[in-house]
């Protein structure tokens, strides 16, 4: 059964890394846009399998638990009509997806062989000397060449991002492997965007630092190291801190007209928490697809209905990030979303002293991807943050695998 899987898995990941991945939005450009919900599909009808074939029904505890918060929102969003019933149950498949992806590849427990890997590493380089093409026309020739092939900037940023991470999973972890995950993570710097310059010197201060003597204990060294890499990538990205966090309100005397939508999204979701305490506004009701899909009440209650991107006939920028929308699950909502990425912080820390220090680096810089990323664009929702949650969930997998073979 295990064989299955991992041959299985191996072409999922190839299938969704081409047209999940690097040709999605020409795929979508052409009509079909559920090519991350196709693979999320999948991987869940492994999972179920895997599950039926096994004699002793084996759930994850943890899988559970968030199914069940999952559940309980959706309940709760019916319960106040948080929105029509509809537009609920896409969100509640939207915001669920990634949460599957990871939970289901973690039960799956998927292997790559080494000629897999191999493989997979050469695709990448492919795929690497394919954006970075992309990256000179765009800087040098035709500006539109990324809106053609890859819908928007940012998406040259993520698609490095992902080629780079990919790369250094399926490596021996190598200082040339390194050098090269470096370099495919460059090619994202075509985009000028200001998370890929502080998520890639987060990552080289984290390869640098985390090295064969490198001990994960808390102490003064430890401690510093950590200040210091949040303060160089505060620093590289301090102009997006700056636009979203202080220009943009936040208290700000400016008035409504003044804020442009990503920076409004931030001001009024406080509004949205203190008038829906403690389980927020429910699905489908601020900051996400569907709340522009089936358009929220929530919009016209703040006065945010006349601003350009978040109108009921033009709602392109309503979900163009993703701290704003935890204000659909409240102040409850934030810390469990929070907790959830540091019990997986938690988890690598405690693995990192077994063998599973490139597993335990990589996932650390997985999870700083996404905290960093919800900042201004909700990727962990969209097509490639499927796949990197599916990634995290392999090497998660690997991390615990190592972790029992140790101990027995």
């Amino acid at each position: 059964m295990q064989e299955f899987i991992n041959k299985s898995f191996f072409v999922l990941i190839l299938f969704t890394l081409i047209f999940g991945v690097m040709f999605y939005d020409i795929i979508d450009n052409s009509g079909f846009s559920y090519t991350d919900e196709l693979c999320v599909l999948i991987v869940l009808i492994l999972y179920i399998i895997k599950v039926y074939k096994n004699p002793v029904w084996e759930f994850n505890k943890t899988f559970l638990f968030v199914i069940g918060v999952f559940i309980f929102y959706l309940i709760y969003s019916i319960a106040i009509r948080s929105n029509v019933l509809t537009g609920i149950l896409l969100d509640f498949f939207i915001q669920i997806k990634p949460y599957i992806s990871f939970f289901a590849v973690f039960a799956l427990k998927p292997e790559f062989s080494v000629n897999q890997k191999k493989i997979i590493r050469q695709i990448v380089l492919v795929f690497g000397l394919y954006l970075l093409l992309i990256g000179f026309i765009y800087i040098g020739f035709n500006y539109k060449i990324i809106h053609l092939l890859l819908g928007h900037e940012s998406r040259l940023a993520t698609a490095a991002s992902i080629l780079a991470l990919l790369y250094l999973y399926c490596s021996d972890y190598t200082k040339v492997d390194k050098c090269v995950f470096v370099l495919l993570l460059s090619i994202g710097l075509f985009s000028g965007r200001s998370k890929l310059f502080g998520f890639l010197a987060l990552c080289i201060l984290m390869l640098l630092y985390m090295n064969d003597s490198f001990q994960m204990k808390l102490n003064a060294k430890n401690t510093f190291f950590l200040l210091f890499a949040m303060a160089v990538t505060a620093f590289v990205a301090k102009n997006k801190i700056h636009f979203y966090f202080i220009e943009g309100g936040l208290g700000n005397s400016r008035s409504t007209e003044d804020l442009y939508a990503r920076m409004a999204l931030y001001y009024f979701s406080l509004f949205v928490f203190l008038d829906y305490m403690p389980f927020g506004s429910g699905f489908a009701s601020y900051a996400t697809y569907a709340s522009g899909a089936y358009y929220s009440p929530i919009y016209e209650k703040l006065s945010m209905n006349q601003m350009h991107g978040l109108t009921k006939a033009d709602p392109q920028f309503i979900a163009d990030t993703y701290y704003p929308a935890l204000a659909q699950f409240g102040v409850i909502g934030v810390v469990l979303f929070f907790c959830f990425w540091g019990y997986l912080a938690y988890k690598g820390i405690k693995a990192y002293s077994t063998n599973c220090r490139k597993e335990v680096t990589i996932a650390l810089m997985l999870i700083a991807f996404f905290l960093i990323e919800c900042t201004s664009d909700a990727t962990i929702t969209h097509n490639r943050g499927i796949f990197l949650m599916m990634l995290l969930g392999m090497i998660f997998s690997d991390i615990q695998m190592k972790t029992e073979k140790n101990e027995r």
